[in-house]
């Protein structure tokens, strides 16, 4: 699993690429969990933008147990993360454990940072 930061003037865009399972999961969640905590400390807050383009699941309890940190990084964050790339069939899963629907979904980063409507494939 590789992770990719890049920052401009408006977003923090962590790209995933690569395998999660439940080993590497929290892995995951340690370099969102970073950038979200170093963008605390900017004086000008930024959009996180989670770009899951060229990351691939390996196993259900990987993906149930990344949703779950994700919501937990949520509510422990003043800007919500929004996330492209998503594959329909994990957007679905991912809604599927969203009670409270905390999840955006874009096409791809130039959408998150115009502040495009959410895609939701259904």
């Amino acid at each position: 699993m590789k992770a990719r930061i890049n920052t401009n003037a408006e977003s923090i865009i962590i790209s995933l690429d690569g395998k999660v399972d439940y080993e590497t999961q929290d892995e995951v969640c340690e370099i969102i969990n970073t950038a979200i905590e170093r963008n605390k400390k900017d004086q000008a807050a930024k959009n996180i933008v989670l770009n899951l383009k060229n990351l691939e699941f390996v196993g259900s309890s990987g993906i149930t147990q990344f949703v779950q940190n994700l919501k937990a990084i949520h509510h422990d964050t003043d800007i919500t993360p929004k996330y492209c790339g998503v594959r329909s069939e994990f957007q679905k899963i991912i809604k599927a454990f969203d009670e409270e629907n905390q999840f955006d979904f874009y096409d791809d980063e130039r959408l998150t940072r115009r502040n495009g409507k959410p895609v939701i494939n259904q």
